[in-house]
């Protein structure tokens, strides 16, 4: 394969992959707490170049996606009045225990099981502490008949008595994490977890998507129109190499 057959080949390559990448933004704008991702290209034979979507300006080196990266700035708060929707409006994450481990999120859409435990949509538990900090007993339990009320710092209320608080975590470094379902994160070192401060959680509240479909909307017809351009490019460069090849065989 020639330098510009490849070239050509490798831009089809990442416009595919960035193609997939604002596929799913969109397709995630209504999804409560979404991150959305962006494009992190390196060109072959220069120094890493960041692009945000729809890629970096063509130089002649070839163009390689080599990760998304998440942009992790928070989403709109939306009024639901729903008692069990907590929004965090400041740096931290909730903390549920799933089958693979523990996962952070920001999607507080949450209900009471039929065990008495706070619980996200997909079922996981979600991490409490007693209101001062100390570990929940295991016979703790929320009564599903009365009311839930939360305050500003997360503690949880039923009949005006504080019976547990919602352990809200931050990374030491958000690069750590990494995407584990729409609105969940996992995160390679849990050790690595810390307390955050200056958070408040929103009853009746939830986190928006902080995906905009109306740039991603002009993002995806930008990112065909390259392709489209790319397939042109390949294909003309076929015919002038086949060309050629007759041309000289002429001769």
């Amino acid at each position: 394969m020639d330098s510009t057959t490849s070239i050509l080949a490798s831009g089809l390559r990442a416009r595919a992959e960035s193609l997939d990448i604002v596929a799913n933004n969109l397709a995630n704008s209504g999804t409560p707490a979404f991150k959305s991702e962006l494009e992190r290209y390196t060109l072959y034979g220069s120094e890493e170049a960041l692009a945000g979507n729809g890629g970096p300006d063509f130089t002649g080196l070839s163009p390689d996606l080599k990760q998304s990266w998440i942009n992790f700035n928070q989403g709109l708060l939306e009024s639901t009045s729903r008692p069990l929707d907590l929004a965090l409006d400041g740096n931290a994450y909730f903390v549920t225990e799933s089958p693979s481990g523990n996962l952070l999120t920001r999607n507080g859409s949450f209900q009471i099981g039929t065990d008495g435990q706070l619980r996200t949509r997909e079922g996981f538990k979600v991490k409490l502490t007693l209101p001062d900090g100390r570990p929940l007993p295991p016979t703790f339990r929320f009564d599903p008949t009365r009311q839930l009320n939360i305050d500003l710092q997360g503690v949880l209320h039923q009949d005006n008595t504080a019976l547990a608080r919602v352990e809200l975590m931050e990374p030491a470094n958000r690069e750590q994490l990494r995407k584990a379902g729409d609105s969940y994160f996992a995160i390679s070192d849990i050790a690595s977890l810390r307390r955050a401060a200056g958070v408040e959680v929103h009853q009746g509240w939830l986190e928006k998507s902080n995906a905009d479909p109306t740039t991603g909307g002009i993002q995806l017809v930008k990112i065909s129109r390259q392709f489209e351009m790319l397939q042109k490019a390949l294909q003309l460069h076929g015919e002038m190499g086949k060309r050629s090849t007759e041309e000289v065989g002429r001769v």
